[in-house]
């Protein structure tokens, strides 16, 4: 009789990178397979010089923190409103660099005659979930809509005021 030969790929639900198992196995997410495709990246809802809305984190009048705490996230910038423009996206990790938002104080020695030592303040990246697209025609965090124009190509839309993304 014969061994019925088990797969030597199993998939998971869970967003997580190929891992190889006991037995030679590899465990790889559904999520980032396709068949018949290779090293897929999921896709971001926002692109670098997008005004985006940060959606979650912690309210800026929330009477229940104390001082210290209130004092780290105003160095931060972190609340939930804040609006700013995206600097960079990492499709990879799924994060955004938005400018004023999530600052970080470094201290950093100085490594060349014209390099900066002290204390440096950079914008840390955060996941993309937490941000909105911020349209500034009617001042609102919004979705988008994909429409075709007359030429053929495809511009991003605002659901509220119909006023397009990409110029």
């Amino acid at each position: 009789m014969a061994v019925a030969q088990q797969s030597t790929i199993r998939y998971t639900k869970a967003p997580i990178s190929a891992k190889i198992k006991v037995g030679g196995r590899m465990v790889v997410s559904s999520a980032l397979v396709k068949p018949g495709s290779t090293n897929l990246l999921p896709r971001l809802h926002v692109k670098r010089g997008d005004m985006v809305m940060l959606i979650s984190g912690p309210d800026k009048d929330d009477k229940k923190r104390d001082k210290e705490e209130k004092k780290k996230l105003d160095q931060k910038n972190i609340y939930k409103g804040q609006i700013g423009k995206v600097l960079s996206v990492s499709p990879k990790t799924g994060k955004i660099l938005i400018e004023g938002v999530n600052v970080v104080t470094r201290a950093t020695k100085q490594k060349s005659l014209t390099g900066k030592s002290g204390l440096i303040k950079k914008e840390n990246p955060i996941f993309a979930s937490r941000v909105m697209l911020y349209c500034t025609a009617c001042k609102k965090p919004t979705r988008i809509k994909n429409r075709t124009l007359e030429n053929g190509k495809k511009s991003r839309v605002c659901r509220h005021c119909n006023e397009a993304f990409d110029a």
